[in-house]
């Protein structure tokens, strides 16, 4: 059974073929083309309630849909909040991505999930048509610099980001910093900390994705002794300890929905009162966050809240994936190196063979994932010269195991010991080796019970198809189990 209402035919059409779900298609609509600099698009409603509606944008990412974070907002009602997606920022041409609504989208009779477009395409959604009109390429403004901070890249989409946090650091500007795991957000985040006027004030990372939910507004707020079971002494918040510097917001989107209220409250009045506590205290602090998830879809979706989307997100920031910036893969590699010598003494290279595994490798651990092979590979290697075999690459792209762990989504029984590597290294890296391994082997469990029905799948887990979708990707899952479903067709 296919989602698509027809089956896509003739020249300029064809499919994707390591597609996740076997019953979507991602079509490409005339030739795609690369390009390497940012493009000014118009979008023009042609018919519906909203007929004559348009914006001009210059933006990597645009949405459209009724909630008011997207770029073109529209009222009709049968359109989803944040209904569809078009990224100008992707190698192989314009990428339009509908975003799980309700109604779908559609381009020339033909419902799709994602398709190439390009100037003068009509895209149908709700009783809605918009016209995506000519595409100019302009010009990027890219830094003189090959580092910022911490962060290094020689890469244009680099060199743009820099850019941007040059104008940025100096200033009490509010930032959003999106991109996937492994990009580098912290270390956008203490750059910007480093680079502005509160450097020589505290800079606290709170991070939103583990806190436990029952401490999750102590941590933000503080709280009296006494206030609750465990508060055994007075405690300052976050935001108090932050006070005249930046306080980071990690994982910002794992927040849960009611307390988003009260963080807003703290983020428009500037001051904060401790749980159990009548006094208020004032806070000046310098709010950055960051997210692996698409806030605006989870507004539209109901899962984080408007006005705190438009708080925090004054400025945003995307981190390119280390796949997009083949070119500082060595640069990085070699920097790892640097601070390794320095660390502990001994110098070495990269020999031929192991550049070129480097550069053809997919890295979808982005730049962590580099520097944990880089770091490992330095201990391994026999010599002062770092061969293909030091890097073990081959081995579930290099990560430490967990005894019995799942392999390419086999379901088998998840392991109870850990590694002593994992003891080894930082404790946000082991932890998210750690929940990756879960996450491999609760989805292999609920794929097998769910006979690899992605919508039952999420049904049970409690979460949406779309974002069950995107962690069997990134998880490496989502082709073992299209292979496992078209071969019970």
């Amino acid at each position: 059974m296919t989602n698509s209402t027809k089956e896509p035919q003739g020249p300029g059409i064809s499919r994707l073929e390591d597609d996740l779900d076997p019953g979507m298609t991602t079509t490409f609509f005339s030739a795609p083309h690369g390009h390497t600099q940012l493009r000014r698009v118009m979008l023009r409603v042609t018919s519906g309630p909203d007929k004559g509606a348009q914006i001009q944008v210059a933006r990597p990412r645009i949405t459209v849909g009724r909630s008011a974070v997207n770029d073109l907002v529209l009222t009709d009602t049968s359109v989803s909040g944040t209904h569809l997606q078009i990224s100008l920022g992707d190698k192989r041409g314009i990428l339009l991505r509908d975003l799980e609504s309700t109604n779908g989208t559609s381009i020339g009779g033909y419902r799709i999930r994602e398709a190439y477009i390009e100037p003068g395409t009509t895209i149908s959604l709700g009783k809605t048509d918009v016209s995506f009109m000519s595409a100019d390429e302009i010009e990027i403004p890219l830094s003189g610099q090959d580092h910022f901070g911490a962060l290094w890249g020689a890469s244009p989409a680099m060199r743009e980001v820099f850019a941007i946090l040059e104008k940025v650091a100096p200033t009490d500007m509010s930032v959003m910093i999106g991109g996937d795991t492994g990009t580098g957000k912290e270390l956008v985040a203490r750059a910007l900390h480093d680079e502005s006027k509160r450097s020589d004030k505290p800079f606290v990372v709170l991070d939103c994705g583990s806190l436990p939910r029952e401490l999750a507004e102590a941590a933000i707020l503080g709280h009296k002794k006494g206030s609750f079971t465990g508060a055994i002494s007075d405690r300052p918040g976050a935001f108090e300890e932050a006070d005249g510097g930046t306080l980071f917001l990690d994982e910002v989107g794992e927040l849960p929905l009611d307390l988003q209220p009260k963080l807003l409250r703290v983020l428009d009045r500037r001051e904060v009162q401790r749980i159990g506590e009548s006094q208020v205290r004032k806070v000046n602090v310098r709010v950055v966050a960051a997210t692996h998830r698409d806030l605006r879809q989870m507004v539209g979706q109901g899962q984080f809240r408007e006005d705190l989307y438009f708080r925090l997100s004054v400025m945003t920031v995307d981190m390119p994936p280390l796949r997009d910036r083949g070119e500082d893969i060595l640069l990085l590699a070699n920097k790892f190196l640097e601070d390794f010598a320095r660390i502990h003494g001994r110098s070495l290279v990269l020999n031929d063979e192991a550049k070129a595994v480097l550069l053809s490798e997919p890295w979808r651990g982005n730049v962590r994932q580099l520097k944990n092979t880089i770091e490992r590979a330095a201990h391994l290697a026999r010599s002062t010269s770092i061969e293909p075999a030091d890097l073990h690459l081959g081995r579930r792209e290099g990560r430490p195991a967990i005894a019995k762990t799942q392999a390419e989504g086999e379901q088998k029984e998840a392991g109870k010991g850990l590694s002593e590597e994992l003891y080894a290294m930082p404790f946000k890296e082991a932890k998210q080796v750690v929940v990756d391994d879960f996450e491999r082997a609760y989805f292999a469990r609920l794929l097998a019970k769910t006979g690899n029905n992605l919508s039952r799948a999420s049904a049970e887990a409690g979460i949406t198809r779309y974002y069950l979708r995107e962690l069997l990707k990134r998880l490496g899952m989502h082709k073992s189990s299209k292979k496992k479903a078209e071969g019970d067709n």
